[in-house]
C-alpha cells in the first residue's frame, strides 16, 4: 500500500513508498522479486531513529507471523530459534520465567531481533559480552531473488557477517538462533553512583565495567558549572529472585502520536537534569530491580519521541579508542559552549568487537547524545565526525543522520569487502534504502 507520510522513529526523516506487510514469507518472496529499480528494504518495527528503514518511491517489507509465547522452545543447552520479526521484549517474557535470559540486548524491548542483529546491537555490557552479533549462531535470510539461505559462522559465514550490522541492505532476516545464557532469577542489584565532575565519573565508569556485568553512565551536559557532571549505575544478576517477575511490560505513560507542542527546551531539560541527578545523592547505594526496567528505561514512555514535537530529533553515538579518551571531554566542553540542547546523554565501555564488516563497537569508549533535529546541530555533528575519524573512532551507523559520505571508509575500513559481499548476493540492487542512497554504499552499473 502506497503511503506519503511514513516517518523515522526519529521524526527526523519522511519518506513515501509502498508499505508491504506479508503474513508469509512466500509471499515476501514474490514481492522482493517484483521490486522496482527503487528496490525495498526490510522495516520490522519501525525503530529506527533515521533513515536507515525508509525508502523513498520504493518498498518496505515486513513479516507479520502469529507467534505465540510457547513456540519460544529453549534447548538444555540455551538455544532458541526466533522468528526475525520477534521483538526482544516478546523473546525475554517468554524464556525469563524459564530460566534463560539474552546476553546481549539493546536499550528498548520494542526492537525486533531481526532489526537489532541489522545493527549488531549492543547493551550495557558490551565490554563483557561483546555485541549481539556473538550470540548468534546462524539466521535464515532471505536474499534478492527471493530465496532463503542459511548463513552462519560455519556456513555462508561471508553472509552471515555482512548481514549482521548490514541494516537490512543484505536481504531479510527470516529467523535466527540465539544462545541464551542461564539464570536464576529475573532481577539485578543495581548500585547508584554520583559524580560532580566527569573526571570522576569516567574513572567511576572504568571501575564499575571492569567489576559488573553491566555499566552505564548518565550525564548532565547542561550544568553550568560541571558539564559531564552525572551518575553510574552499576548491576549484576541477582541470583535468588523469582523467575515468574521476568514479563517485560514495562510501558505506563503515552504521549499522543502527533504532538503540536515541543516539551524539549533548555529550562525544563535544566531542571529535569538537576532532580535526576539531585535524587541520586539520596538514592545512591544498591537496590533490586527488574531487569527490564535497568535495560529498557525508556520503554516507560510510551512515544516519549514525541516530547520533541514535529521536528523530531537527532541520537548521535560514535566511539573512540581507549588512548583518545580525551576527545570525550573536550566534545562535551564544545558542546557546552553552543546553544544547542543536549536532552540526554548516555556513556558506555566498549569491548572487543564482532567479525561484522560494519561492526560499530570497537574497545572503546562510546556517548551517544540526543539533539533536538535542526540545521545547526546537524553542522556541529557532521564537524564532530570528522574528529572522531581522525582518531580512528566511528559513528554508530544504526543511529546515523547525517554522516559525511567521504567520511565512511575511514571509519569502516571492512566497506569495501562488505559491498563486494552485497554485490555478489544482491547484484540488481534490490536491497536498498534512503540511508544506502544518502552515503554512497549501493554501487549502480
Amino acid at each position: 500500500m502506497f503511503n506519503e507520510h511514513i516517518r523515522s522513529w526519529g521524526n527526523n526523516f519522511s519518506c513515501s513508498a509502498n508499505e508491504y506487510s506479508c503474513s508469509s514469507i512466500s509471499l515476501a518472496a514474490e514481492i522482493v522479486r517484483s521490486c522496482t529499480s527503487h528496490g525495498i528494504i526490510p522495516r520490522g518495527a519501525g525503530r529506527s531513529y533515521g533513515d536507515q528503514s525508509l525508502n523513498s518511491g520504493g518498498g518496505l517489507l515486513s513479516l507479520q507471523r502469529s507467534e505465540d509465547s510457547n513456540s519460544y522452545v529453549v534447548t538444555d543447552s540455551g538455544l532458541v530459534t526466533v522468528n526475525g520479526e520477534s521483538s526482544i521484549g516478546d523473546l525475554l517474557s517468554a524464556v525469563i520465567p524459564q530460566g534463560w535470559l539474552l546476553p546481549v540486548v539493546p536499550g528498548s524491548g520494542s526492537i525486533t531481533i531481526g532489526g537489532a542483529l541489522a545493527a549488531d546491537a549492543h547493551g550495557k555490557n558490551h565490554f563483557h559480552q561483546s555485541s549481539l552479533a556473538s550470540w548468534c549462531k546462524e539466521m535464515n535470510v532471505m536474499i534478492a531473488d527471493g530465496s532463503i539461505i542459511r548463513c552462519s559462522t560455519e556456513n555462508e559465514p561471508d553472509l552471515f557477517w555482512a548481514t549482521v550490522g548490514g541494516l537490512g541492505l543484505t536481504g531479510l532476516i527470516i529467523s535466527a538462533t540465539l544462545q541464551l545464557q542461564k539464570i536464576t532469577g529475573s532481577s539485578l542489584k543495581v548500585d547508584t553512583r554520583s559524580f560532580s565532575r566527569f573526571s570522576y565519573l569516567f574513572e567511576g565508569l572504568k571501575m564499575a565495567s571492569e567489576n559488573n556485568e553491566y555499566a552505564v553512565a548518565w550525564l548532565d551536559l547542561l550544568s553550568e558549572r560541571h558539564p559531564g557532571r552525572g551518575i553510574v549505575k552499576s548491576a549484576h544478576l541477582d541470583k535468588n529472585r523469582n523467575l515468574e517477575r521476568g514479563r517485560v511490560d514495562t510501558k505506563s505513560i503515552n504521549f499522543p502520536l502527533s504532538p503540536s507542542v515541543n516539551f524539549i527546551n533548555r529550562p525544563m531539560c535544566s531542571i529535569h537534569n538537576s532532580l535526576k541527578y539531585g535524587s541520586s545523592l539520596i538514592t545512591r547505594g544498591t537496590a533490586i530491580t527488574p531487569i527490564s526496567d535497568f535495560l529498557f528505561p525508556l520503554d516507560r514512555v510510551n512515544n516519549w519521541k514525541n516530547l520533541y514535537g514535529r521536528a523530531g530529533f537527532l541520537q548521535w553515538q560514535f566511539v573512540v579508542p581507549d588512548e583518545e579518551a580525551l576527545l570525550l571531554e573536550n566534545i562535551i566542553k564544545d558542546i557546552g559552549n553552543t546553544d544547542l540542547l543536549p536532552s540526554l546523554a548516555v556513556l558506555k565501555r566498549c569491548g572487543k568487537e564482532s567479525r561484522s564488516y560494519l561492526s560499530f563497537c570497537r574497545p572503546g569508549w562510546t556517548l551517544a547524545i540526543d539533539f533536538p533535529s535542526n540545521a545547526k546541530a546537524r553542522d556541529l555533528l557532521v564537524g564532530f565526525d570528522k574528529r572522531i575519524a581522525e582518531v580512528g573512532g566511528r559513528v554508530y551507523l544504526a543511529k546515523d543522520s547525517c554522516l559525511d559520505a567521504d567520511l565512511i571508509h575511514k571509519m569502516y575500513p571492512k566497506l569495501d569487502k562488505w559491498k563486494s559481499i552485497r554485490r555478489h548476493f544482491d547484484p540488481k540492487n534490490i536491497w536498498q534504502s534512503d540511508f544506502s542512497r544518502r552515503l554512497n554504499l549501493i554501487c549502480n552499473f
